[in-house]
């Protein structure tokens, strides 16, 4: 069979899996008794995961009325919602059928060699629950799993919700999990069982995941191309939160930060696109989660950009070292605090919200209506806009020297340098690389710059005021003026930047 498989996934705590179908949430509208059964599945991959590489899982699957076999394409994931194309068919053993996956049609089967390469990689074992729930103009199928992936002596449990639509649209996905979350703690899954026991196999189940550019094409609409960057966002935002949750590890907490403000900044560059009511639950959303996530971050950078240097110059020096403890605890204790939120259930139903808005918010009017005009210009010359007026309000902003500028008027520049930044990679893949490499990068570095002088500007205060423990404040003096020190090289540094970076031709033409 083949199809496209829309589905939201949830991960439950195995005590809430325990009861959840007795819930409201899975009686009302359901359509038919559970039916439960175990299913054994084995993936295929090259050793080097050439399937992977292109985002295609192919599976065996063995279930109480015989086996499947199944390929899954690349699709989109956001907010636990992926949308995908699949083929199914029946095989009469447990043996992957090649000339079956040709049939796809998808390119990399076309290859016969790689028949000889594939071989299994990991392994799923499944207790599955089957539900079906439906209202009008809707119906899904819920599927209650738990079990393990597996691969080699590595091994990750399973405790999710699968919500496939089977018929309707996806709003209805969101909707009913909204109304899981409203009777249980359930959160927004990104990564499939298959994404999942990739990870698992490499040995990497939870790494630290730094953005990636949206991959645009000239053709796609304004409505394509936000839903892109945001559906990137979402993904960079989730990932580093599994990552955060799974290892405390601050640059978990830092890219969930950039997360955070990419996505607000595609918010911003698509002002006027992304308008609506519900905008002002998103702003308020991202606020809250960032008010959470900043003073980790930023106690990390304290310790590590300015007290950990000047310890390091001078190993042994006690009121140093009674700097850096107090510091360090101030530090996990913001780290724990950010933590707490992202476990919490308003950051569950959080990122519920942001990927029901991203895919079928008010942003995108009604059917005809003033605004699917614009959405449905293209998306180059409406990229060439709004590149164009970032740059131009960097430009201003900056003036002609940046080192004669107040330390809170360079802050304002970098914050624009950020948003310029973020604008021109998100439509990066618009023009040449050629282009946009050098461009991008030199912005990269004044950003860098200013953010040292920025942290030296910071950490004045920071160092005079009450934090530091009784008996530091000679080890505090000592810090301040180490770093004030290197504030000369660093201006000079950023004027130099400043310099190369005015001097360069913009890539996105807005002829």
């Amino acid at each position: 069979m083949d199809g496209r498989e829309i589905e939201l996934k949830l991960a439950l705590a195995p005590e809430d899996m325990a009861r959840i179908a007795a819930r409201p949430c899975l009686n009302v509208g359901r359509l038919a008794d559970p039916v439960s059964k175990r299913l054994s599945s084995i993936y295929y991959d090259t050793p080097d995961f050439t399937l992977a590489v292109q985002g295609i899982a192919v599976r065996v699957r063995r279930t109480g009325s015989g086996f499947v076999q199944t390929a899954k394409a690349a699709g989109t994931s956001v907010s636990g919602l992926f949308d995908r194309d699949e083929w199914e068919v029946p095989l009469a053993s447990a043996e992957l059928d090649y000339e079956q996956l040709r049939q796809t049609g998808l390119g990399i089967f076309a290859d016969e060699a790689l028949a000889e390469r594939l071989s299994p990689v990991f392994a799923t074992e499944v207790d599955r629950t089957v539900l079906r729930l439906g209202g009008d103009g809707w119906e899904a199928e819920v599927a209650l799993d738990q079990g393990t992936v597996t691969a080699g002596d590595r091994r990750e449990d399973i405790c999710e919700v699968e919500l496939e639509l089977v018929r309707g649209a996806p709003i209805h996905l969101f909707q009913l999990a909204a109304r899981i979350q409203n009777e249980v703690m359930a959160r927004p899954l990104c990564l499939s069982k298959s994404e999942r026991g990739y990870r698992l196999a490499a040995g990497r189940p939870s790494p630290v995941v730094k953005a990636k550019a949206p991959a645009l094409a000239s053709a796609m609409t304004v409505e394509e191309a936000f839903r892109t960057i945001a559906r990137a966002c979402l993904e960079h935002l989730m990932l580093n939160e599994r990552c955060l949750l799974a290892t405390e590890a601050g640059e978990a907490v830092h890219q969930m930060r950039v997360a955070l403000r990419r996505l607000r900044s595609a918010i911003k560059v698509f002002k006027g696109i992304t308008a609506g009511p519900e905008l002002g639950r998103v702003k308020d959303d991202l606020r809250w989660l960032l008010a959470h996530l900043g003073p980790a971050r930023d106690a990390e950078v304290f310790l590590s950009e300015i007290v950990d240097p000047v310890l390091a110059a001078h190993p042994g020096n006690a009121g140093l070292a009674a700097l850096h403890a107090h510091w360090s605890r101030d530090r996990e204790a913001k780290l724990a605090t950010a933590v707490t939120a992202v476990r919490s259930r308003r950051y569950a139903a959080l990122i519920l919200n942001l990927g029901r808005w991203v895919e079928t918010g008010d942003w995108l009017g009604p059917a005809g209506g003033p605004s699917r005009k614009r959405l449905a210009e293209p998306v180059a010359a409406f990229a060439a806009r709004r590149v164009g007026k970032a740059v131009r309000s960097l430009l201003k902003e900056g003036g002609e020297t940046l080192s004669r500028l107040p330390p809170e008027h360079q802050h304002a520049v970098r914050i624009r340098c950020k948003q310029v930044r973020y604008a021109g990679e998100f439509f990066a893949s618009l023009v040449p690389r050629k282009t946009t490499k050098l461009f991008l990068a030199e912005l990269s570095e004044l950003q860098d710059v200013l953010g040292k002088l920025n942290d030296i500007a910071v950490a004045g205060p920071k160092l005079s005021g009450r934090g530091a423990e009784a008996g530091s404040s000679r080890a505090a003096g000592l810090v301040a003026g180490w770093h004030q020190s290197r504030r000369a090289a660093l201006l000079n540094d950023v004027d130099k930047t400043w310099k190369r970076w005015r001097a360069m031709p913009v890539p996105w033409d807005e002829k």
